[in-house]
Formats: C-alpha cells, sequence, structure tokens
C-alpha cells in the first residue's frame, strides 16, 4: 500500500550518544516531513537521548538481549524505520535486517550483510576494487609475508598503517622507514599497510544514495579537511570523475541506502581508500546543500517514492561544537528508568 509523505514518520536513531546519531538529527531536523524521533544507546549519558521526543538506554549491540530491547521499542513506539548511528550496531542490525522487518514492519536502513563485510574490511575492500577494475591504494597485510616484500620492493615510503577494521583516521599512522613500521604494524591490531596517496590537500567525502534497486540516484563531494577525527572543513564541489567513479563502485557493490565513499585525487585519477556503509559526520552539511540522505530513505523506503537526482547546491561548510544542558535530575532519572521523555536537553546557540 502507498503511503501518504504528509503522514507522521516516526525514526529510531541507535547510538544516540555518537557524532553521526547527532548529525543524523540535524539532516532529520531540515525535512519537510512531519518526523518523530526516539533514540537509544548503552549509556544513559548519551546526549541524544536528551534532545529527541523519547529515548532508552539499552543494552550493547551483540549483547544477547540487544535485538529483543530493539524490537520491542520498534513495536511500543510504532517505528517506521531504523537509522543506526555506529558501525558496531550497523553489523548486528544488518545481518538481521530481513527478520526485524519481517517480524516489526519497521525498516533497517542497512545494506546486504554481504555488501555490509567488504565495506567494512579495509583489505577486502581493496581487492574488490581490484578485480572489478577500479582504482585502488598499493596495499598488503603483514602476515602475507610474499605480498609484504613486494610491497616493501615496489611501493616507496612514507606508507599508511591503518586497521582493517577502523573507520576514520582513529589509529592511523603514517611509517616514514622500515623501524616505524614496524613498530606502528606491532601497536595496531589486524593491521593493513598502504601507500600514501598524494596531494595531501586532494582529499574528498562523497555521499551516495542508492534505490532499493541498487541504482546510484545521486552523490554530493565535499572537499575536506580533518578535525578531531571528523570533517571540520569542506567545500562542496562538483567533479564528473569522481561522480561517475563513485556511483560506480556503489553499484557494483548493489549497495542500498546511504554510502560514505573516501578518497584523494591523484595524478591517476580519483583513489578510494575508505568506504563507511553509513551515515555520515557531513549529513547535516549535506542536507542544507540539499542532499538529505535521511529524509530520502523515508521517502524512498517507507513512502516509496521515486527519488530525482537532487539539484545539489555549492558552498562551504565549518564545523563548530553545540552545547546541550541538561538538569542533574533529568539524568538521574533516566539513570534509573532507562527512559528519557520530553527533550530536556537545551540546545544553546550563541554563536
Amino acid at each position: 500500500m502507498m503511503l501518504s509523505s504528509r503522514r507522521k514518520t516516526t525514526v529510531l536513531l541507535t547510538g544516540a550518544g555518537g557524532d553521526q546519531c547527532v548529525f543524523i538529527w540535524k539532516a532529520l531536523k531540515q525535512s519537510t516531513l512531519d518526523i518523530r524521533i526516539v533514540a537509544c544507546d548503552s549509556s544513559y549519558l548519551a546526549v541524544g537521548l536528551y534532545r529527541t521526543d523519547r529515548g532508552y538506554v539499552i543494552p550493547r549491540a551483540g549483547s544477547d538481549d540487544y535485538l529483543a530491547r530493539i524490537k520491542e521499542i520498534i513495536t511500543t513506539e510504532k517505528i517506521d524505520i531504523v537509522m543506526t548511528g555506529g558501525s558496531e550496531e550497523m553489523m548486528v542490525l544488518g545481518e538481521r535486517a530481513p527478520q526485524i522487518q519481517e517480524e516489526t514492519g519497521a525498516y533497517i536502513v542497512a545494506p546486504h550483510f554481504e555488501t555490509l563485510k567488504i565495506a567494512a574490511d579495509k583489505w577486502k575492500l581493496v581487492s574488490f576494487l581490484k578485480e572489478n577494475g577500479f582504482s585502488y591504494p598499493q596495499s598488503c597485510i603483514p602476515e602475507d609475508k610474499p605480498s609484504l616484500d613486494r610491497f616493501l620492493q615496489d611501493v616507496p615510503f612514507p606508507y599508511i598503517v591503518k586497521s582493517r577494521f577502523g573507520a576514520g583516521s582513529r589509529g592511523l599512522a603514517v611509517a616514514h622507514d622500515r623501524q616505524q613500521l614496524e613498530l606502528f604494524v606491532d601497536q595496531v591490531n589486524y593491521p593493513i599497510i598502504q601507500e600514501y596517496l598524494l596531494p595531501d590537500d586532494e582529499e574528498f567525502t562523497v555521499g551516495c544514495f542508492c534505490n532499493s534497486q541498487a541504482k546510484a540516484v545521486g552523490s554530493i563531494i565535499m572537499k575536506r579537511t580533518l578535525g578531531h577525527g571528523l570533517t571540520n572543513k569542506a567545500s562542496v564541489i562538483f567533479h564528473e570523475g569522481i561522480t561517475r567513479y563513485c556511483e560506480s563502485i556503489a553499484e557494483k557493490l548493489g549497495y542500498i541506502g546511504p554510502l560514505n565513499l573516501q578518497l584523494r585525487l591523484t595524478e591517476h585519477g580519483p583513489v578510494l581508500f575508505e568506504i563507511n556503509p553509513r551515515f555520515s559526520s557531513t549529513e547535516s552539511a549535506r542536507a542544507y546543500y540539499n542532499f538529505n540522505m535521511p529524509e530520502m530513505c523515508i521517502r524512498h523506503f517507507i513512502f516509496h517514492e521515486e527519488i530525482p537526482r537532487p539539484a545539489v547546491r555549492n558552498g562551504y561548510f565549518f564545523r563548530v561544537f553545540d552545547d546541550v544542558f541538561v538538569d542533574g535530575a533529568a539524568i538521574e532519572k533516566t539513570r534509573e528508568t532507562g527512559v528519557s521523555t520530553g527533550m530536556p536537553g537545551k540546545l544553546v546557540r550563541n554563536f
């Protein structure tokens, strides 16, 4: 049955203490749709619990009773769609998405689990890019000794050392010689070694939305700088080569929903070094420039609307910190009951 986009939609945001959840919230607040937001997190000190219509303290993702609690909230709050704010929850919910949807009727914003496993593992991602004819960073994993020896012979220093399963710049190190390389490899869990892509000032984050047929309906490109592990300054740009490269990768993956691709524009063209199979810390800025992926999810997956390619505007954005203030009594009540109501957090905008 075709639903009307004029009716109220109830969204569940998971990982309410994380950055992604905050920026999904900000994008939803820019939507013209009638939206009610419920949030959940494993900590009663998660800020999102206090800036949404209702907040729940729940078990950690992956715990035995996590899924049961999620389904209980979906039923109680009449949730239409679930948007995840963290990679761990995305993996847990993505694996069970068809089951949850069948049992509750709520749509889980997550790609197919096999796609998730490629996106979550940088070594599998490099192999996917190579096998499908896309440019990729020269890479190796240290436990594969022949591959490591070839890499050291063919690729000059410096090298990037990071976890195969990490996200963003957390835990990333730059090795300038063999001694540093050995040190960083010992310090990183499940390390991958990659060529250092140049130039430094040509790094881009690309948001791409794919419909239920795994067809890219649009993308937005931002040239960025990083601060505090997030994009802190960026400009929206237009680049046909980057658009074609990223949308082709998304479609070859068979991706459905919102996807983030991180790349550098080298002398040989765009080279992808990371995919995040989730919403981004730039969702609020993207929404401002007419690329609102949380809203697209509601329109396409709930109201079954076809999404035309958005007319993205160009411009700059600068990230600053917000302050949210919550009375101690409201925090204590949430700690004791596991529920926050009435949006007690006060957001002060005075910059």
